[in-house]
């Protein structure tokens, strides 16, 4: 059985991906930070220690031998001018949004499948900054650049391919300074439909960016 592995899984786009990918059929194993979590298999682990995805990816292993799809999706937000941006912030923001995603990668792949396909979660703001969101906008442009010298390194074994979507309907947006209207939002399973069909294109999607029918928002 052909396994995915999703991180920030319980919610949002993680958990949409995960529903999409299940019913593909595949064996579905993500993580979090709660305690426990009803569905799918779940494993406790923060994307910020490295040894804790270590040990997240062998219980993977030991199930299914390896992983076929990685989806590094462990992400949060924080909106404030440079000025106002405290330091503990802009760390949290660091090591969970890029370190998260070295983390995620390094321990997993050892045991990618040849042929597999790894999806890292970036942003729109991977690629263009906004006022307000320079702590965010500096790991998701670091995001993207990991990806593509990833995806140079694995080039014609492991495909790698950098999501890059505008504004999702998650609770990302919960306690930020700035909302826009989440009715204009794409929804987690516009995201997670994208995400499946670049893994089934026997071509290489390298990225993928993935608007509202209006634009950002």
């Amino acid at each position: 059985m052909r396994s995915v592995f999703i991180t920030g899984g319980t919610k949002g786009i993680g958990y949409a991906v995960a529903r999409r990918f299940a019913r593909e059929g595949f064996e579905v194993f993500i993580t979090g930070r709660r305690e426990s979590f009803p569905e799918f298999n779940y494993i406790r682990a923060d994307v910020r220690d490295y040894d804790q995805m270590v040990r997240a990816v062998e219980t993977v292993v030991e199930r299914t031998g390896a992983i076929d799809v990685l989806v590094a999706n462990a992400g949060i937000a924080y909106v404030a001018r440079v000025e106002d941006t405290p330091p503990e912030k802009w760390r949290e923001l660091l090591d969970v949004n890029l370190t998260g995603v070295f983390n995620t990668v390094r321990a997993s792949l050892p045991h990618i499948r040849e042929g597999g396909h790894i999806f890292v979660l970036g942003s729109i703001a991977s690629v263009r900054a906004f006022p307000g969101w320079a702590a965010y906008c500096a790991t998701k442009f670091g995001v993207y650049g990991f990806a593509q010298a990833l995806g140079e390194e694995l080039k014609g074994r492991i495909k790698v391919t950098t999501v890059m979507p505008g504004a999702v309907d998650t609770d990302l947006w919960e306690g930020l300074a700035y909302v826009p209207k989440r009715e204009k939002m794409m929804k987690p399973e516009d995201v997670a439909e994208a995400i499946f069909n670049a893994y089934r294109n026997p071509a290489w999607v390298r990225d993928l960016l993935i608007l509202p029918s209006e634009g950002i928002v």
